[in-house]
């Protein structure tokens, strides 16, 4: 696995999430992003946010609380949506290898933040910010699915563009044309 530091990757510009401090991803994973990269216009960057996170030691520890909080939290905020919570606060692959990331978007300069309140942002507001930036993300998503990832199922992870990278051989024998 590679190991990145915050800054410019080949083009890719990586921003862990607090409180990380780097973002561990498998090669093979990164030239897939870096070849979504360059499917997309200059002004539309793709960031990376998150990658491979032990469950061990003192981050994976810190991690599960706040996990547990956030259920807690999140429950009571918005008891009707209780079927979500496997899919938020699970750590969907990303405690498993390298190929499991979340992206962000930057457009023009300026970075999307699609989920300005995590994953407690109103859904109301969810929808406004898709429809204000719909070709941005339809964009980047196309060119993700292009380079072998599939993007989570959960409208809220999907926003924090939580994808798994499947590859050429996961894909149903299709080709990746990155």
């Amino acid at each position: 696995m590679l190991t990145l530091q915050r800054g410019n990757h080949h083009g890719l510009l990586v921003a862990p999430r607090w409180p990380s401090t780097h973002i561990q991803i498998e090669a093979e994973v990164l030239q897939r992003l870096l070849d979504a990269q360059a499917r997309l216009p200059a002004g539309l960057r793709l960031l990376l946010t998150r990658g491979f996170e032990s469950r061990h030691g003192r981050l994976g520890g810190f991690r599960r609380a706040v996990r547990r909080l956030g259920i807690v939290v999140f429950r009571t905020c918005y008891p009707r949506r209780r079927d979500e919570v496997d899919a938020i606060f699970g750590a969907n692959g990303h405690d498993i290898d390298g190929r499991h990331v979340d992206v962000s978007m930057v457009l023009r300069g300026q970075r999307l933040r699609l989920l300005p309140l995590g994953v407690f942002t109103p859904t109301g507001w969810q929808a406004r910010r898709v429809a204000r930036h719909a070709e941005a993300i339809a964009r980047v998503k196309h060119s993700l699915q292009q380079c072998g990832f599939q993007l989570h199922h959960n409208p809220t992870e999907a926003l924090q563009i939580h994808c798994d990278y499947r590859g050429s051989n996961q894909r149903g024998g299709g080709r990746v044309d990155c």
